[in-house]
C-alpha cells in the first residue's frame, strides 16, 4: 500500500474563503485516515508511520497545527497513535485507533442534548460507517 504525496496539493492556509479550506482539509484528510486505518489492521509498521506523518504534515500545512484533528480527545488518541508507532507497538497503535474511531460513531455525552443522551448509542448511529469530519 502506498501513501498520498502530500507535496503536490495545491492547498494554501491563505485561501480567501476559510470555510472552504477547512471543508477542502477535511476531504483531504479522510482518505489519508483511511490509509492509517488499513496500514495499522494490515500490520504494516512503516507505512502506518508514513500515513500519521503525512496526517501531521497535512494538518501543519492546512490548518497550522500539528494535530489533524479539532477536538481535544481525538487529539489525544491521534496523540496515542503516534506515540505507539514510534515505539514500534503496532498493538498499541491498531488500539489507539480504534479508541480514535470511536469518537465518530458517538457524540461525546458533554455535546449531546439531554433528550439525545437519554437515547441509547446504537440508536443514534446511522449505520453507513464512520464519518471523519473533526
Amino acid at each position: 500500500m502506498s501513501s498520498i504525496n502530500l507535496s503536490n496539493l495545491p492547498l494554501s492556509t491563505t485561501s480567501p474563503n476559510p470555510v472552504t479550506s477547512l471543508q477542502t482539509y477535511f476531504k483531504e484528510r479522510r482518505p489519508e485516515i483511511t490509509q492509517l486505518g488499513e496500514d495499522l489492521k494490515a500490520g504494516n509498521l512503516t507505512a502506518a508511520q508514513q500515513d500519521y506523518n503525512n496526517l501531521v504534515a497535512l494538518g501543519n500545512k492546512l490548518i497550522d497545527k500539528a494535530n489533524p484533528f479539532l477536538r481535544s480527545d481525538r487529539g489525544a488518541d491521534f496523540s496515542a497513535i503516534g506515540s505507539a508507532l514510534q515505539s514500534g507497538d503496532i498493538a498499541g497503535a491498531q488500539q489507539a485507533f480504534a479508541t480514535l474511531e470511536g469518537t465518530f460513531l458517538h457524540k461525546p455525552a458533554s455535546a449531546a442534548s439531554p433528550a439525545a443522551a437519554a437515547v441509547p448509542a446504537a440508536s443514534n448511529t446511522s449505520g453507513s460507517g464512520v464519518s471523519v469530519i473533526a
